[in-house]
């Protein structure tokens, strides 16, 4: 009877049952978590486990696409959270929405999402609406009206995070950086390579990749008009207060990693 719900709980690719049990497929010798989203196999060829240790003691190993070693209550609340904030940066978004929004208490919410990720979902809410502020005005837009559009109260409330999240002026970033001097550099980090770039008056950018040359690519398509030079040693300080924290209090790693970019921006 159980395997019978084991089963129908993979079939409708169940979240709610993910951390409960996993899945292996003989076929493949891949075990999986109930919602993972790859192909489903015949009911024959699979067997129920109810952890992961479990089925790596039985010859399986676990599958790349859901991960199901990393599984994390608290990380799928932090995704689930992450997301809403995403698709919803024109509403005002308060703990109390939030919250109502994954059906959790505010101060709950507030406790959980800081604890995965080491910001608050008001930090999370900013980062996002200047990523998206940024998108906006690349495509042409006035300043004036990408700071409404993306949720921002009011330009003060822009003008005041250009220094950290853009190292220059919203206008000189529309123009493709022109004028500006921006000095970066790539590292090793805990979540692949790490582009770091940065102003006079700031950091500019803040990537992560596996290959330096598309990083490098993607930085010059985002300031055209700018001059810019590699491994600067003025932004070393930058470079490692990022390093530290991603060694220390990095969001969790089981986290996509667009969500873990924004985070640590």
């Amino acid at each position: 009877m159980q395997e019978d719900m084991y089963w129908q709980a993979v079939l409708t690719r169940d979240k709610q049952s993910d951390g409960a049990f996993v899945y292996a497929v003989h076929s493949t010798g891949i075990y999986c978590r109930p919602s993972c989203p790859s192909r489903k196999p015949q009911r024959e060829q699979v067997t129920f486990f109810a952890q992961s240790d479990e089925a790596r003691q039985a010859g399986y190993r676990a599958c790349r696409r859901c991960q199901p070693d990393t599984f994390s209550p608290e990380s799928e609340l932090a995704q689930q959270v992450c997301r809403y904030i995403e698709t919803h940066l024109e509403e005002p978004l308060t703990l109390a929405a939030l919250g109502a929004a994954v059906h959790i208490s505010p101060f709950h919410l507030q406790r959980t999402f800081k604890r995965v990720m080491s910001i608050t979902p008001r930090q999370y809410v900013e980062a996002c609406r200047m990523g998206q502020f940024k998108s906006q005005v690349k495509e042409g837009a006035a300043v004036t009206n990408a700071l409404y559009e993306v949720g921002f109260s009011s330009s003060s409330r822009l003008y005041e995070r250009t220094t950290t999240q853009l190292g220059m002026t919203p206008t000189t970033y529309r123009k493709g950086g022109a004028g500006m001097n921006i000095t970066c550099t790539i590292v090793k980090s805990p979540l692949g390579r790490l582009l770091v770039a940065a102003t006079e008056k700031g950091v500019c950018a803040v990537s992560l990749g596996d290959d330096d040359t598309m990083l490098q690519t993607a930085l010059l398509h985002e300031y055209p008009a700018a001059t810019i030079q590699r491994d600067g040693a003025d932004i070393r300080e930058w470079v490692n207060a990022i390093l530290r924290y991603l060694n220390g209090q990095q969001p969790g790693l089981d986290l996509p990693i667009d969500v873990q970019t924004t985070a640590f921006r």
